[in-house]
């Protein structure tokens, strides 16, 4: 599944039937998109706001894609075309349980699932990269590489904004330069920028012109909450409510949004492609596990996501359920604040990766819906190679190292150096991934057998969100999910890990700084040769692994279940 789940083409019940035959991908708006056409994020089943990444044919996404694409209607497949159009019947709401809201309904403020799940069904791209990793249309019906700096993209002629204003040139320059604002910049600001000039050639030509070769940029082009065009009058007229008041050229248009309780979207009349069958379709707040389950097996609902693990096989088994699964491109960690006392000590970070029983936390905690982690990006991912030796559980080699870095156990058992304990503050949110607040607790419990104090501090998700958009959080730990949208390793690697990327510029809220990784990311960004790059990218998880900048936790499997009726 995609983040687009409600475009076009299906009713609710194709739709879920849809679903039970198992069409999906790694983001929910493309389960949406069953109603209309499939596209990260990046985002999943349980999306990080997912373009494609997670899709198995991912790991040929080079970045050197084909120069000129074209179709001859500009839109890609509905993902039920082999349905009989006639059994489709318009009308109906679909509704859907999640565990957690939105961040905000703009591109420029949101880049978390919650919040792409609902805006990759009423904002656009110049292009959609599909779940077989190939680019087709969106707002552009063609485009060209004129020269090695230098896209050319044409626009789609006839089609409007939500609030009747029209889709233009000028509208693609004013989206994307909003995020480049070097005063206010865009939280997807750092994937955007070796772009340097959006020139509008006219209404409906635009050239993207960027400092120098860059392979990703497609794939950078792709992602809503990098590059959805926005209404430049509603943007105006809104001003900084504009991120509660979201106005697209999408599909589904903005109804409302009771915060913590639900959004409500709804078929735009007006779209230029086919239009959803769905009347609307409410995204439910549903934070605690077992309220959500029993809402889908009430009716109250028609889908959960991140439904409850023990609960998986036996709806399997029940006829009255489709339980949907794939890998997903997402892995789950806790993220070290390299630049605070303790956590500065690259031993320490050692010692906490090699002290903790992934194994028994996938199997026990997660029971079994997740894989073990293997990188700091997904085997889907191009760029990947496996780093785990370097956190292979070994508890006595994580007291040995602690022990020759100076650290003693105390007479509580928590060890000491130079009277300071080795107590460390960690931020987790509950709900906002599978068993986020449980896997913390766990890892808190595992760390206090090697002898580390960790402090647990249980978050809402839009509470700690924010203190990660800081520059320099007050924490030494953080528990997060990281979704390679792109299925190109440089959508990660380069914003999380670039030096100059600390928040808000991007998203390295490690504090993290190598002049060895910024210059490889570079070089991986212009170079145009495959190999070359992917063993730029094996060089960088090298160096991140080694210097135990996460402690991955686990690689996600997305699942939802739908009713099947």
């Amino acid at each position: 599944m995609d983040d687009r789940i409600f475009q076009t083409g299906l009713s609710r019940r194709h739709l879920l039937q849809m679903t039970g035959a198992g069409i999906a991908a790694v983001s929910l708006t493309g389960l949406l998109a069953a109603c209309g056409d499939d596209d990260d994020d990046s985002s999943d089943a349980e999306p990080e706001a997912t373009t494609g990444g997670g899709a198995p044919a991912a790991a040929t996404s080079s970045g050197d894609a084909e120069a000129t694409a074209t179709s001859a209607d500009g839109t890609s497949a509905p993902a039920g075309e082999d349905d009989d159009p006639a059994e489709a019947k318009s009308g109906g709401t679909l509704t859907i349980g999640r565990p957690s809201d939105a961040v905000g309904l703009d591109p420029k403020i949101e880049t978390t699932s919650p919040g792409n799940w609902v805006m990759s069904n009423m904002y656009e791209t110049l292009v959609v990269f599909t779940q077989e990793s190939e680019f087709v249309p969106g707002l552009a019906e063609s485009w060209e590489q004129v020269d090695e700096n230098t896209w050319q993209f044409t626009l789609r002629q006839g089609v409007t904004f939500h609030d009747g204003t029209a889709f233009n040139g000028e509208a693609v320059k004013f989206s994307i330069d909003r995020q480049k604002d070097p005063d206010n910049p865009g939280r997807s600001a750092s994937n955007l920028a070796p772009i340097t000039e959006i020139r509008v050639v006219d209404d409906h030509t635009v050239d993207v012109v960027t400092d120098g070769p860059y392979g990703p940029l497609l794939h950078i082009l792709s992602l809503v909450y990098a590059a959805g065009v926005v209404s430049p009058a509603a943007v105006e007229e809104y001003g900084e409510d504009y991120v509660r008041n979201p106005v697209g050229t999408g599909p589904f248009q903005f109804v409302e949004w009771a915060s913590n309780d639900h959004i409500t979207i709804k078929r735009f009349e007006e779209y230029w492609g086919d239009k959803a069958l769905l009347d609307e379709v409410i995204y439910r707040v549903i934070p605690e596990e077992s309220a959500r389950m029993l809402s889908i097996e009430t009716g109250e609902v028609d889908m959960v996501m991140q439904p409850a693990p023990s609960q998986i096989e036996s709806l399997k088994e029940d006829d009255s359920f489709n339980v949907i699964q794939t890998e997903g491109v997402r892995v789950v960690f806790f993220g070290f604040n390299v630049s605070r006392p303790i956590s500065d000590d690259p031993a320490v970070r050692k010692a906490i990766n090699l002290g903790l029983d992934r194994d028994d936390i996938v199997a026990n905690v997660l029971e079994g819906a997740a894989t073990l982690p293997t990188s700091y990006i997904s085997p889907a991912v191009f760029g990947f190679s496996d780093v785990s030796e370097t956190w292979a559980y070994d508890p006595d080699e994580a007291r040995s190292i602690l022990e020759e870095a100076g650290w003693v156990e105390g007479s509580d058992g928590i060890r000491e150096k130079d009277g300071q304990k080795l107590e460390l503050r960690h931020l987790s949110p509950r709900g906002r991934y599978l068993k986020d607040a449980e896997i913390s607790e766990a890892f808190q419990a595992a760390m206090r057998e090697i002898g580390v104090q960790i402090n647990l501090e249980i978050l809402e998700w839009a509470a700690l969100f924010e203190q990660l958009r800081g520059p320099n959080i007050d924490a030494d730990l953080f528990t997060l999910g990281w979704s390679t949208a792109t299925g190109d390793a440089d959508y990660s690697l380069g914003p999380l890990f670039v030096s100059t990327n600390v928040p808000p510029a991007g998203w390295n809220s490690f504090n993290y700084s190598n002049p060895e990784v910024d210059d490889l990311v570079k070089q991986a960004q212009t170079s145009t040769d495959t190999d070359e790059r992917e063993e730029f990218y094996a060089e960088i998880l090298s160096i991140l692994a080694e210097a135990s900048v996460w402690v991955p936790v686990y690689n996600t499997t997305e699942t939802v279940v739908t009713t099947s009726d």
